[in-house]
């Protein structure tokens, strides 16, 4: 059994990244550019009026004749302004070479062709330059970069079609337990609703990734035959339950028979104590408790960070902070907890209902304490850390 940062350092030196593909923009979110992207075009690229109102020929006249205007869309390269002279001008629209800036509509009075300045006016005011935003060839996203909404209006405003980008995982999720049911089933004694497969498929989901769910009955030849055809086909494999000690716990007996290289195996550390860690060759498997709530802690900690490596994220854990705790709390010194909590601002409250086997606080956690190993007493006022979940 290992401590909790011997199992952290094990994960980073267990990371693997996704092959590069080709993807169009708007299909990229979520996905971490394998390479930079330069920018094709300069942005803006001509003068752009930032305001609807009037372009002026110089800065300096109390009054200009209208000679004509430029709409949205619109080339004004045969547009040249003379001193005294000025052309209504619209939001987004190009400004003509000659314009010495942009007057808004509020700042002036119109009779006919004349507009008399009612505010000041200074030289440049309310023109976006050209280039302002990026120049031809200057690099718009730096490798590594995380694709979300804003990347993807970006890229398509500068004309960028595809991008490189690190592939997601293929996953499979496998569950066992003789005594899971199925939704929608009838329950008999004995047997418990199967929850952890839509538990796992809605935290994927969560970080955009699909899977794909299998359930195997609890007897060695079985579980055998469908680890090694998901580890042929998956670049990750999770199972959850069957990995302990008992007579039905043929999880770890199945890859011991299929070679698979045990990374870790047993944690110091509540929920989720006897998580496993393996890989064969480039694929690799988590062994999760099947307790619903260490199944859920251990993917926090564990499996999602070793998803964010393979998409390439500079930063694949769950983001720390810490928390005045509001309450005092005692643990073995013997183990690290990690507690369900919920905080606000710079406080923090451990919720009821730790239990390994209850998920009910994850419907109003947004933190995990993290209460380490070798102190077993916290008081309310103490300095705790706490890993933000998504």
């Amino acid at each position: 059994m290992i401590a909790v940062d011997k199992a952290f350092e094990i994960l980073k030196e267990n990371k693997i990244l996704g092959p590069v593909v080709q993807i169009e923009v708007d299909e990229a979110l979520g996905f971490v550019l394998a390479e930079e992207v330069f920018s094709p075009i300069d942005m803006p690229p001509f003068d752009q009026s930032a305001m609807d109102g009037y372009a002026l020929g110089d800065a300096f006249s109390d009054s200009y004749t209208v000679i004509g205007e430029v709409t949205a869309g619109e080339s004004a390269e045969d547009c040249v302004l003379k001193s005294g002279e000025a052309v209504r001008i619209f939001t987004g629209a190009m400004v003509p070479v000659s314009a010495v800036s942009v007057i808004k509509q509020e700042s002036i009075s119109r009779i006919e062709n004349t507009i008399t300045i009612t505010d000041k006016n200074n030289e440049g005011e309310n023109i976006r330059r050209r280039g302002e935003q990026i120049k031809e060839n200057q690099v718009a996203l730096e490798k590594g970069t995380q694709v979300n909404a804003g990347t993807i209006g970006f890229l398509i405003g500068l004309g960028v079609t595809s991008i490189a980008v690190y592939s997601k995982p293929k996953i499979q999720v496998i569950i066992t337990g003789n005594e899971l049911v199925a939704k929608g089933e009838q329950l008999t004694m004995g047997k418990i609703f199967e929850s952890n497969s839509y538990t796992l498929i809605a935290a994927l989901k969560e970080v955009g990734i699909g899977v794909e769910v299998q359930t195997v009955k609890d007897d060695y030849e079985s579980t055998v035959r469908c680890i090694e055809n998901a580890l042929a086909q998956n670049d990750l494999v999770l199972m959850t339950g069957g990995i302990s000690v008992g007579d039905y716990d043929f999880v770890g007996k199945a890859f011991n028979a299929l070679e698979v290289e045990q990374l870790f195996y047993k944690i110091k550390q509540k929920p989720g104590k006897p998580i496993y860690f393996g890989r064969k060759n480039e694929k690799f498997v988590f062994g999760l408790p099947g307790n619903p709530a260490a199944t859920l802690s251990c993917f926090y900690l564990y499996v999602l960070p070793w998803i964010n490596q393979f998409l390439g994220k500079a930063n694949s854990s769950l983001v720390k902070r810490n928390f005045r705790l509001l309450s005092s709390y005692t643990k073995t010194p013997k183990m690290t907890h990690f507690l369900k909590a919920h905080y606000d601002g710079e406080e923090v409250t451990i919720l009821g209902q730790q239990s390994s086997a209850m998920l009910s606080a994850f419907s109003s956690a947004n933190c995990l304490l993290f209460m380490e190993e070798g102190k077993s007493e916290f008081s309310a006022g103490d300095s705790v850390e706490g890993y933000i979940l998504p």
